[in-house]
């Protein structure tokens, strides 16, 4: 195996120069790093990674933490990150926590054992305290991703469902539905209140406020929202519409209308937030809104290596980042026209 050695002499230059070339530790001219770089193609020098980041004192390992690798969402962020940081040369740790906030501080703990050079964290925002208790815990640069935790001084990267919210309602209203019900998540969690509030925003700007018992809130799970479809399919004025925030309620709503006998959309017609349910693999397939997963993954994974490239040069920090990444709407065969 060809060392730094073996290099160093076929290019004619000293191992010192070579050392500078390959790490970028020292100015080297365009000439001598051709005549390196030349030598290290011929006699088939590979760097060894692990022992270059140790003399640089810089880890090429990002984690990646999620609440539950089971759900659809989480497991394409996975992928698409661990492409994402692979084009970029840097390695992923990855954990999953259960949903759990205590396991969520052990495994950030964990990940300062490992060394990891920075964390994309997809956080579970439960307990009390939250935020107090996560923030500094967190020792090393990180880009908090799907949910936003107030007051923290990290890069996020967020769906914008504001505008996603507009093009849920907009749809529903074309097909002339008014009587739009709403089955909501956990409140507190920035992206079931986004949307739950961005949804009633819309029906109120266009003249039809979503009634109080119309929104079903601390309905994450598909069990509650088979319970919840329950319940409003059988009132005598019953929604034309249900909305719903993530897979899971889609899967319960699907589930508690076929209970009772009913069908989406020729009962109640049904559309979700969460375009990571297959759709195919439905019936009937859901209109549904599609999240970039690899634009996501691609700008956390892009602005947590530059807050890391800032740290090894003077580049001055720069204030906490907010990107919220449009959704776009997917019509399938879960709503009909009414009339």
């Amino acid at each position: 195996m060809a060392t730094i050695k073996d290099v160093a002499k076929a290019a004619g230059v000293s191992v010192t120069t070579v050392s500078a070339t390959i790490n970028d530790s020292a100015p080297v001219s365009a000439t001598l790093r051709a005549r390196v770089n030349a030598a290290i193609a011929a006699v088939g020098y590979v760097p060894n990674p692990v022992a270059r980041n140790l003399r640089l004192g810089r880890s090429r390992q990002i984690g990646l933490l999620v609440p539950d690798i089971a759900a659809p969402y989480a497991a394409s962020i996975a992928r698409s990150m661990q492409v994402a940081l692979s084009d970029k040369g840097y390695s992923m740790f990855f954990a999953s926590n259960g949903d759990d906030p205590v396991r969520e501080l052990a495994d950030i703990a964990r990940m300062g054992d490992h060394q990891v050079a920075g964390l994309v964290l997809f956080p579970t925002c439960l307990g009390e305290h939250y935020a107090e208790n996560i923030i500094p815990a967190i020792r090393f640069p990180t880009v908090i991703i799907d949910r936003i935790i107030e007051g923290a001084p990290f890069d996020c990267v967020v769906d914008d469902n504001a505008l996603g919210a507009r093009l849920i309602v907009h749809h529903l209203l074309q097909l002339g539905h008014r009587d739009i019900a709403v089955i909501a998540g956990r409140t507190g969690i920035s992206v079931s209140d986004d949307r739950l509030e961005g949804t009633r925003a819309a029906l109120s700007e266009a003249g039809h406020p979503v009634p109080d018992n119309f929104v079903y809130t601390h309905h994450q799970r598909e069990d509650q929202a088979f319970r919840a479809a329950q319940d409003l399919m059988s009132r005598q004025n019953r929604p034309t519409a249900i909305v719903t925030i993530n897979t899971m309620q889609t899967r319960g709503v699907l589930q508690g209308l076929k209970s009772m006998g009913l069908k989406a959309p020729d009962d109640v017609s049904l559309i979700s937030f969460d375009g990571l349910h297959f759709s195919a693999g439905f019936d009937p397939e859901i209109t549904s809104l599609d999240q970039d997963i690899p634009a996501i993954a691609e700008a956390a994974a892009g602005m947590l290596i530059e807050r890391l490239e800032a740290e090894y040069t003077t580049a001055r920090a720069t204030p906490p980042r907010l990107l919220r990444l449009p959704s776009r709407l997917i019509v399938r065969s879960s709503c009909r026209r009414l009339g």
